[in-house]
């Protein structure tokens, strides 16, 4: 018994930590919790783009469905909005956007409409509207609030760099179309060509991204590094692309050498993994994301200077990741042997996304760290109360009782022990 709960320590300790590589439901034998009944909503809408001599029609079309699907999804965010709520789990805009961005669907055949129109004797637009349908279904506000913090988190900033990176693409395209009003000599004419060449496959490239999120959305991660891989040949300098794709290789090198014991070819992913983390920082050296996804696969690597250096730039770069304090917190914690600095990043990331995850890291550490058992009850109670709205905390529901079930003790409260236990061993019966 006491090898298993050493056990069941250690994967509590990774499963916390490694957000999109949660096994426990089928480890522990806790089915999965029902999803509520869905109603699938259907969303129309247009989006218009006009485009000149010098642009790809093709593209412009495009462009034009971009815009179409964007419009659809933000009528599908404002149902979800009002529909979280009524739940009693409103989300924020950002998770909003971030799920309606990632689970939609396109039904039917996308329609256009074509027209041409004379602005000036030498100014023609072509302009193009694209009206598509979409289907969103609302059981997916169920679904994520059921997905792991980190799961979360990522999807969040992904969903935002591809709107970010789709906004700048929209302006440099912009600018192009202003300046092709006032040329007139075929010099002028050949280089705006190529910038609009150049502005077309970075759009094409960031469409290969925000596609590639959609499949690891889905968990389709051999898709999904295929679509990153292809927007890099389109934009070999899209430091997004490389990022993303590091992070879903990280995540498959740890499933070879963790679950599958293929530690060979776990490790060339890893490797594979680690270059596109530096290419990644050495295109874009402000980019605090790719630095904490660095720091971690450097720590599950061991190579633990690299790690801090990698989580303290991190930090630097953006302190409102509460996700890179976690990941700090191991290094001062298992390496450095710091418990006062390891407890003050844990106790940032609660304060920074007071989640099940985050109060669960910290008070295993209460625990079994600093063997501050009254401090450890007080945190598991609380990721407790949050298990039930996230289906990885609700498959380490029974541990958390175990845990708390072992302060309890400790501090001589055999009653409420006994109790803890008793729900524990229901579960596990399960």
């Amino acid at each position: 018994m006491i090898a298993l709960i050493k056990h069941w320590r250690k994967l509590l300790a990774a499963t916390l930590i490694v957000g999109t590589l949660t096994f426990a439901p089928e480890i522990c034998g806790v089915e999965n919790f029902p999803i509520a009944r869905a109603e699938v909503k259907l969303y129309t809408a247009m989006g218009v783009d006009y485009g000149n001599e010098y642009e790809s029609q093709d593209i412009v079309k495009l462009r034009a469905r971009d815009k179409a699907i964007k419009n659809a999804t933000k009528q599908a965010g404002v149902y979800l909005k009002t529909y979280s709520r009524s739940i009693n789990n409103e989300l924020t805009d950002d998770e909003i956007t971030a799920i309606t961005s990632n689970a939609y669907e396109v039904v039917g055949e996308v329609r256009y409409n074509r027209t041409v129109k004379q602005v000036t004797d030498q100014i023609t637009l072509i302009v193009w509207e694209a009206t598509v349908d979409v289907n969103v279904d609302d059981s997916e506000i169920t679904k994520w609030v059921k997905r792991d913090d980190r799961d979360r988190s990522t999807l969040i900033s992904q969903t935002r760099e591809s709107q970010s990176a789709a906004e700048e693409n929209d302006r440099k395209v912009e600018d192009l179309r202003r300046r092709s009003q006032n040329v007139s000599d075929d010099a002028g004419r050949a280089q705006l060509q190529a910038e609009f060449k150049q502005a077309d496959n970075e759009f094409l490239s960031n469409q290969k991204v925000e596609e590639g999120t959609r499949l690891a959305y889905q968990q389709k991660f051999d898709d999904a590094i295929q679509l990153y891989t292809e927007a890099i040949e389109l934009k070999p300098d899209n430091a997004e692309a490389y990022n993303w794709r590091g992070n879903i290789r990280n995540s498959v090198a740890a499933i070879k050498i963790s679950v599958d014991k293929n530690v060979s070819v776990g490790e060339k992913i890893r490797s594979q993994a680690l270059d596109d983390f530096n290419r990644a920082i050495q295109l874009k050296p402000d980019y605090s994301e790719a630095y904490g996804n660095r720091g971690y696969l450097q720590f599950m690597a061991k190579n633990y200077p690299a790690s801090i250096k990698d989580f303290d730039r991190a930090i630097e770069l953006d302190p409102t990741n509460a996700q890179n304090y976690i990941y700090r917190s191991l290094y001062w914690r298992q390496v450095a042997k710091d418990n006062g600095r390891a407890l003050a990043d844990l106790s940032k990331a609660v304060e920074l996304n007071p989640t099940a995850h985050a109060y669960m890291n910290r008070a295993n550490f209460y625990q079994h760290d600093l063997k501050n058992y009254s401090a450890a009850i007080v945190d598991w109670t609380r990721a407790i109360e949050l298990a039930a709205d996230n289906e990885t905390a609700q498959s380490l529901l029974l541990w958390m009782y175990y845990f708390r079930a072992e302060c309890y003790k400790a501090v001589g409260d055999n009653a409420k022990a006994q109790a803890d236990m008793q729900k524990y061993n229901a579960l596990k019966g399960k």
